[in-house]
C-alpha cells in the first residue's frame, strides 16, 4: 500500500466537554454491497460481484474514470498513486481462496472484527446478523450493504453526525491552501443550531458541544474543473445543431455555407474538445478506447460514448456532404443531429444518477438543466459566432430565442432548487454548500446573474432590434455562466462526506 491511501481505516470522534470527553472508534471500508453502485457505473467491468459476493477489482482494465468514486457512498474507493488505477479493500481474496481470513481479522488484538460466510447458518457471523443488535451505514441508498456495527457509536457512522473543529484533529497540522474546501457544517450550538432553513443541525451533546471529528480520511473531489468544462463544450456542440434545427422551423433553409459544412464544422470542434477534456480526465488515459472495446453496457459512461460517436458520425455525414454540394439529405442530417445533440446534452444527468454517493445529483430535474444549458451556451455561441461569419438572419433569431428559453429554464430550475424542502441532509448540505457557502459567489453571481440574467436580457434585447453585438455578449455571458453554474453545481456535490 503506498502513503496516502487507505482500504481500511479507523474513523475517531469525541463528545463531551473536558474533562468529561470520551472517543469513539469505528472501522471505515468497503461494505461489499449486494447492489453495489461502483460495479454498475464502471464502464469496463473492473469492478465486478464475484459468485461469493465479494466485489473485487481489475486494476489491468480500470482506466481511472473515478466514476466508482463518485458511485459509493461509503467513501471506499481511491486512486492509487503509483497504478493510476481504483483500488479498495477486496475481502483479501488471495488469502480467503486458499482457506485464511482476511488480514484485518487476523491482526485485530480485540477479536473486534468478525468476518466469514452469511450464507452459512453456523457461521459467527451469521448467527450475530440473525440475533444480535447491529446497524448499518447508509441503508438508505438501496445498496444492501454486507458489512454491521454491533456497539457503535451512531455519530460515528453518520457523516454528518459530527463537525470538523478545524484544527486537522490528531497527528496532522491544518493545511491552509486555496485547495481546501468546505467539507463540513460549521461547528453550532443548540441555539443557532436550527437557524438555517431546510438544513437538518448537527447532534448537540451535553455542553452545547456537538461530536467532534478527530481523525478522519480526507478525500480529494474526484471530479474538478475538466468535468465543469465538458458540460460546457457538449452543450455548445449540441445547441448548435439545436438551433439550426429551431431555424428550419422558422423558414430558414440550407443554401447558406454556415447550414451546409459551417454548424456540423464547429459542433465537432466543440465535441472534439469535449473527447479531449474526457480522455484527459482519466488516470489511465492510455486505456481510454476500453470504453468501447470492454465496456459494461450498465455505464453511463459507455453509453454516453455511445451517443457522442454516433453524433460524431451524423456530424461528420452532414459536413461531407455540405461540402460536397449534395443538399438532398441534409436537412434529414439536421434532425439527426439534432434529436442525438439532444442526447449528448442530456445522458450525463443519466451517469450522475448512478453516482449513488452524492445525493445532489440524484435531482430529477438534472436533465432539464443539461438540456436547457445546452440551449442557453449552443444558441448563445450562434450569436457570438454571427460576428464573425454570415449565418444568416433567421439562424440568429433561433439562436436567440434558443438562449432566452435556455436560460430562462436555468433561472426557474434553480429556483426551484432553493425553495424545494430537501429531502435528505446530504442535499441540504450540498444546497447550503453550493448557494450559502464556498460556492454561493460562482453560484449566484456567475451561473446566475451572468448565466440566466444577462443573456435573457441581452437576447430579448436583440430580439426587439439591438445590434448583433448585444446578442453575441448574451452569447458570452451564457457560456460563463453555465460554465459557473455548473462547476458550483459539481463541486457543492463531492462538498459533503461520506464517511
Amino acid at each position: 500500500m503506498p502513503l496516502g491511501v487507505d482500504r481500511t481505516w479507523v474513523k475517531y470522534i469525541e463528545k463531551g466537554s473536558w474533562p468529561d470527553t470520551k472517543r469513539f472508534f469505528s472501522v471505515m471500508r468497503c461494505n461489499h454491497c449486494e447492489d453495489a453502485p461502483c460495479v454498475s457505473i464502471c464502464p469496463t467491468s473492473a469492478l465486478r460481484t464475484r459468485d461469493d459476493g465479494i466485489v473485487d477489482f481489475d486494476t489491468d482494465i480500470c482506466i481511472g474514470c473515478k466514476s466508482c468514486m463518485q458511485a459509493c457512498p461509503y467513501d471506499a474507493l481511491y486512486i492509487d498513486p503509483e497504478e493510476h488505477t481504483a483500488q479498495k479493500c477486496n475481502y483479501c481474496v488471495h488469502r480467503v481462496e486458499v482457506g485464511l481470513q482476511p488480514a484485518c481479522v487476523v491482526v485485530c488484538p480485540e477479536q473486534a472484527i468478525i468476518a466469514g460466510d452469511l450464507d452459512n447458518p453456523d457461521s459467527k457471523i451469521s448467527k450475530m446478523v440473525a440475533t444480535d443488535s447491529l446497524q448499518q451505514r447508509a441503508v438508505e441508498q438501496g445498496t444492501k450493504p454486507n458489512l454491521w456495527y454491533k456497539g457503535a457509536e451512531s455519530a460515528n457512522l453518520d457523516p454528518l453526525g459530527s463537525v470538523d473543529p478545524g484544527d486537522g484533529g490528531i497527528w496532522r497540522d491544518p493545511a491552509s491552501s486555496w485547495l481546501a474546501v468546505d467539507l463540513t457544517p460549521p461547528s453550532v450550538t443548540s441555539e443557532s443550531a436550527s437557524v438555517t432553513p431546510n438544513r437538518p443541525p448537527a447532534v448537540v451533546t451535553e455542553g452545547n458541544s456537538p461530536p467532534r471529528l478527530v481523525y478522519g480520511k480526507a478525500t480529494p473531489m474526484p471530479w474538478g474543473w475538466r468535468v465543469s468544462s465538458y458540460f460546457l463544450t457538449k452543450g455548445i456542440s449540441a445547441g448548435l445543431t439545436i438551433a439550426l434545427a429551431l431555424a428550419l422551423l422558422l423558414g430558414a433553409d440550407l443554401t447558406s455555407d454556415w447550414a451546409k459544412w459551417g454548424t456540423p464544422l464547429v459542433a465537432g470542434i466543440f465535441l472534439a474538445l469535449t473527447g479531449g477534456l474526457l480522455v484527459w480526465d482519466l488516470k489511465r488515459p492510455d486505456r481510454f478506447y476500453y470504453l468501447l472495446t470492454k465496456g459494461n453496457p450498465s455505464s453511463w459512461l459507455v453509453k454516453g460514448a455511445w451517443i457522442l460517436s454516433a453524433y460524431g458520425a451524423s456530424l461528420a455525414a452532414w459536413f461531407l456532404l455540405g461540402v460536397a454540394g449534395v443538399e438532398g439529405p441534409l436537412e434529414i442530417l439536421v434532425w439527426i443531429a439534432a434529436v442525438l445533440g439532444v442526447g449528448v446534452a442530456g445522458y450525463t444527468a443519466f451517469l450522475f444518477a448512478q453516482a449513488e454517493g452524492r445525493d445532489l445529483w440524484q435531482s430529477p430535474t438534472l436533465l432539464w438543466h443539461m438540456v436547457a444549458g445546452a440551449f442557453a451556451a449552443g444558441g448563445g455561441a450562434g450569436l457570438y459566432i454571427a460576428l464573425l461569419v454570415d449565418i444568416g438572419e433567421t439562424v440568429e433569431r433561433a439562436s436567440a430565442w434558443a438562449m432566452v428559453a435556455g436560460a430562462t429554464v436555468l433561472g426557474l430550475l434553480a429556483l426551484a432548487e432553493i425553495l424545494t424542502k430537501h429531502p435528505t441532509r446530504n442535499i441540504a448540505e450540498a444546497v447550503h454548500h453550493m448557494t450559502r457557502g464556498a460556492y454561493a459567489t460562482e453560484w449566484w453571481i456567475g451561473g446566475q446573474l451572468l448565466g440566466v440574467v444577462v443573456p435573457i436580457v441581452l437576447g430579448a434585447l436583440f430580439l426587439g432590434g439591438a445590434e448583433i453585438w448585444v446578442g453575441a455578449l448574451g452569447g458570452v455571458a451564457a457560456a460563463a455562466g453555465v460554465w459557473f453554474a455548473d462547476d458550483a453545481f459539481v463541486k457543492a456535490g463531492q462538498s459533503v462526506p461520506l464517511a
